[in-house]
């Protein structure tokens, strides 16, 4: 019975909507605690609008949407290192295989500044392949979400490996969202 009542949940999760977000808003008050200008990478899948949402508050942002390169054996961000107060990841460690997400991780770990902060969404319940989404800035509390067509499918990943790669970091919370994903706030040390 337990079983068809969480098949009933995933099958009627929704395609796009808006919600409130405890940890990206916890992301946003991290930002601007540190004051200033503070640098911020955005991993992708993004929108003009996300990074907008940083320009207009006085951040500058480094935008690379990992979603659309190729997979190569190593991956290596073209920045330096603690260049960065904060990296939203968005969907892009569900985008890369086991192997290429951890190295992401390492890479994160290396731009990021002590106490830099890092919000990525893992898709789905883990267990499953889930729809590809784009996640858009409402405000500092409010994130939406969308389909988007022409990329690579994430795969399911479980809450274990979310766990895992976030382990090098500080005051990791991750938090099942009501449709289903899993979002993740960790604090580099």
């Amino acid at each position: 019975m337990a079983r068809q009542a969480w098949s009933h949940i995933v099958d009627t999760a929704p395609q796009q909507a808006e919600y409130a977000s405890a940890l990206f808003s916890k992301f946003c008050r991290h930002v601007d605690a540190m004051g200033g200008q503070v640098p911020l990478l955005d991993l992708g899948p993004s929108t003009p609008g996300n990074v907008m949402y940083w320009v207009r508050a006085g951040h500058p942002v480094g935008a690379l949407d990992i979603t659309v390169h190729e997979t190569v054996d190593e991956i290596r961000l073209d920045y330096e290192d603690c260049a960065f107060g904060g990296v939203l990841g968005w969907t892009a460690l569900s985008h890369l295989e086991p192997s290429p997400a951890r190295q992401l991780m390492r890479e994160i770990g290396r731009v990021l500044r002590s106490d830099g902060w890092l919000f990525a969404v893992f898709d789905g319940d883990g267990r499953t392949p889930p729809m590809a989404h784009r996640y858009r800035i409402i405000d500092a509390d409010n994130l939406g979400f969308e389909p988007i067509d022409g990329r690579g499918a994430p795969r399911p990943v479980l809450t274990r490996e979310v766990e895992t790669l976030f382990q090098p970091f500080r005051e990791t919370r991750i938090m099942v969202m009501r449709h289903g994903s899993r979002e993740a706030l960790g604090r580099r040390p």
